[in-house]
Protein backbone atom coordinates (compact mmCIF):
# COMPACT_ATOMS: atom_id res chain seq x y z
CA UNK A 1 0.00 0.00 0.00
CA UNK A 2 2.78 2.45 0.86
CA UNK A 3 4.54 1.77 -2.47
CA UNK A 4 1.34 2.75 -4.32
CA UNK A 5 1.10 5.92 -2.28
CA UNK A 6 4.76 6.67 -2.99
CA UNK A 7 4.29 6.17 -6.75
CA UNK A 8 1.18 8.33 -6.71
CA UNK A 9 3.05 11.12 -4.89
CA UNK A 10 5.92 10.87 -7.37
CA UNK A 11 3.64 10.98 -10.43
CA UNK A 12 1.60 13.86 -8.97
CA UNK A 13 4.76 15.83 -8.17
CA UNK A 14 6.15 15.30 -11.67
CA UNK A 15 2.85 16.38 -13.19
CA UNK A 16 2.81 19.59 -11.14
CA UNK A 17 6.44 20.26 -12.07
CA UNK A 18 5.72 19.67 -15.76
CA UNK A 19 2.71 22.01 -15.76
CA UNK A 20 4.68 24.74 -13.93
CA UNK A 21 7.57 24.42 -16.41
CA UNK A 22 5.17 24.58 -19.36
CA UNK A 23 3.46 27.70 -18.02
CA UNK A 24 6.80 29.38 -17.35
CA UNK A 25 8.20 28.60 -20.81
CA UNK A 26 5.06 29.79 -22.62
CA UNK A 27 4.94 32.97 -20.56
CA UNK A 28 1.59 32.18 -18.96
CA UNK A 29 2.98 31.97 -15.44
CA UNK A 30 5.38 34.92 -15.79
CA UNK A 31 4.02 37.07 -18.64
CA UNK A 32 6.93 39.50 -18.62
CA UNK A 33 9.41 36.74 -19.32
CA UNK A 34 8.90 36.73 -23.08
CA UNK A 35 6.57 39.56 -23.99
CA UNK A 36 7.27 43.00 -25.37
CA UNK A 37 5.23 45.60 -27.24
CA UNK A 38 5.30 45.63 -31.01
CA UNK A 39 7.93 47.85 -32.59
CA UNK A 40 7.56 50.02 -35.68
CA UNK A 41 10.53 50.60 -37.93
CA UNK A 42 10.40 53.24 -40.67
CA UNK A 43 13.16 53.67 -43.26
CA UNK A 44 13.24 55.32 -46.67
CA UNK A 45 12.41 52.64 -49.24
CA UNK A 46 15.11 51.90 -51.79
CA UNK A 47 13.29 49.57 -54.13
CA UNK A 48 9.51 49.73 -54.09
CA UNK A 49 7.84 46.90 -56.01
CA UNK A 50 5.67 48.07 -58.89
CA UNK A 51 2.61 46.37 -57.40
CA UNK A 52 3.19 47.68 -53.86
CA UNK A 53 0.33 49.42 -52.11
CA UNK A 54 1.53 52.81 -50.92
CA UNK A 55 -0.45 54.42 -48.09
CA UNK A 56 -0.63 58.21 -48.02
CA UNK A 57 0.61 59.69 -44.73
CA UNK A 58 -2.45 61.94 -44.66
CA UNK A 59 -4.75 58.90 -44.65
CA UNK A 60 -3.25 57.63 -41.39
CA UNK A 61 -5.08 58.38 -38.16
CA UNK A 62 -3.51 60.99 -35.86
CA UNK A 63 -2.25 58.19 -33.56
CA UNK A 64 -0.71 56.35 -36.53
CA UNK A 65 0.89 59.57 -37.77
CA UNK A 66 2.40 60.13 -34.31
CA UNK A 67 3.76 56.56 -34.24
CA UNK A 68 5.17 57.01 -37.77
CA UNK A 69 6.81 60.33 -36.87
CA UNK A 70 8.31 58.83 -33.69
CA UNK A 71 9.79 55.95 -35.69
CA UNK A 72 11.28 58.33 -38.29
CA UNK A 73 12.76 60.54 -35.56
CA UNK A 74 14.16 57.56 -33.65
CA UNK A 75 16.08 56.31 -36.70
CA UNK A 76 15.48 52.82 -35.33
CA UNK A 77 12.58 50.75 -34.08
CA UNK A 78 10.03 52.68 -32.03
CA UNK A 79 7.70 51.04 -29.51
CA UNK A 80 4.04 51.13 -30.47
CA UNK A 81 2.98 50.49 -26.84
CA UNK A 82 -0.81 50.78 -27.02
CA UNK A 83 -0.87 52.92 -30.15
CA UNK A 84 -2.61 51.43 -33.17
CA UNK A 85 -0.97 50.71 -36.49
CA UNK A 86 -3.58 49.38 -38.89
CA UNK A 87 -1.76 49.58 -42.24
CA UNK A 88 0.36 46.60 -41.25
CA UNK A 89 3.75 46.23 -42.88
CA UNK A 90 3.48 48.59 -45.81
CA UNK A 91 4.85 51.56 -47.65
CA UNK A 92 3.92 55.09 -46.58
CA UNK A 93 4.40 58.22 -48.70
CA UNK A 94 5.14 61.43 -46.79
CA UNK A 95 6.29 64.67 -48.44
CA UNK A 96 7.19 62.84 -51.66
CA UNK A 97 9.35 60.22 -49.92
CA UNK A 98 8.24 56.59 -49.74
CA UNK A 99 9.06 54.84 -46.47
CA UNK A 100 9.09 51.15 -45.70
CA UNK A 101 7.11 50.67 -42.48
CA UNK A 102 7.90 47.38 -40.77
CA UNK A 103 6.36 45.91 -37.62
CA UNK A 104 8.45 43.67 -35.39
CA UNK A 105 7.16 41.55 -32.54
CA UNK A 106 9.03 39.28 -30.21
Amino acid sequence: MSSRLGRFALVASLLVLFVAAFLFVTGSLVPWSNSCPPQLGVDPADDVPADAEIVAYESLTPAEQAAFDDAVAAESMSSLDDRPWSPGPSYVRKNGTVYDATIAVC
